[in-house]
């Protein structure tokens, strides 16, 4: 099927030579978002709820059924077997781990200049 779009000039010269990434993120955008909050999400949500100092941000790791969880599902990736609710939970896990990296970069910046 083709699908004709009318654009801006600039959006339109900006896309040229992205069609394979187009049609990635249409296709994640159109996949059923789960309706359960990721366990990684609970998981950091409740640890930021305790007010955590950022040595105990920059220490944070997920559970370890959380982690043995995210390997699982990019073993299933690999061999391209992720239920579409699989891969929405697997781009939530990517969301929070993106969250999780720039908290700690943050707290390590709050670290070195209390120092």
């Amino acid at each position: 099927m083709q699908v004709t779009l009318d654009l801006p000039e600039d959006l339109a010269r900006t896309l040229e030579g992205e069609r394979q990434r187009i049609v990635k993120i249409i296709t994640r955008g159109l996949r059923p978002e789960t309706a359960q909050v990721s366990e990684l999400r609970r998981e950091v949500v409740s640890f930021l709820a305790h007010g955590p100092q950022p040595s105990e941000i920059i220490a944070f790791h997920p559970s370890e059924r959380v982690a043995a969880r995210a390997s699982e599902l990019r073993h299933k990736n690999q061999e391209g077997k992720l239920t579409p609710a699989e891969e929405a939970e697997m781009d939530d896990l990517a969301e929070i781990d993106k969250l999780i990296s720039l908290l700690k970069a943050e707290a390590r910046i709050h670290t070195n200049a209390g120092q």
